[in-house]
């Protein structure tokens, strides 16, 4: 029995490629952030009552004790909010800029590894659909 030819046909094959689903978006919260310092509260002049304008000559609103600082204000106030509890998470300036730093390197970071999907997305989307075999 003489041997048979053998045919052989190249032509491209579509490969469905599943893409997973994308994450869901961020939903960050923003945190409040206080800037205290230990400067003396000064206070603001009265109001002359026919005016309504603030003047010095007659005085300064007399709504904290002598000596008040800004650090002495935030410190009551959180207190009053949060029941007489008050803890302190602090950061140097250097430490805050690094912070930031950090930030902005994660960010950078997300957005190109956001356009190396779309890339690959875009390249195993078919433009058209595959010829159908018969």
């Amino acid at each position: 029995m003489p041997p048979r030819e053998v045919k052989i046909i190249t032509k491209p094959v579509a490969i469905d490629v599943v893409h997973p689903t994308m994450p869901r978006s961020l939903n960050l919260k923003e945190p409040k952030w206080y800037v205290v310092s230990d400067a003396k509260i000064v206070e603001e002049c009265k109001k002359d009552p026919e005016t309504k304008e603030r003047d010095c000559k007659l005085g300064r609103e007399d709504l904290y004790p002598e000596g008040y600082t800004y650090f002495d204000r935030f410190v009551d106030d959180i207190k009053k909010k949060h029941g007489g509890d008050l803890v302190f998470v602090a950061m140097s300036v250097a430490d805050y800029e690094l912070m930031s730093y950090n930030t902005q390197e994660i960010k950078r970071y997300i957005s190109q590894l956001g356009d190396v999907v779309i890339y690959y997305r875009e390249v195993t989307t078919p433009s058209k659909p595959p010829p159908i075999e018969e």
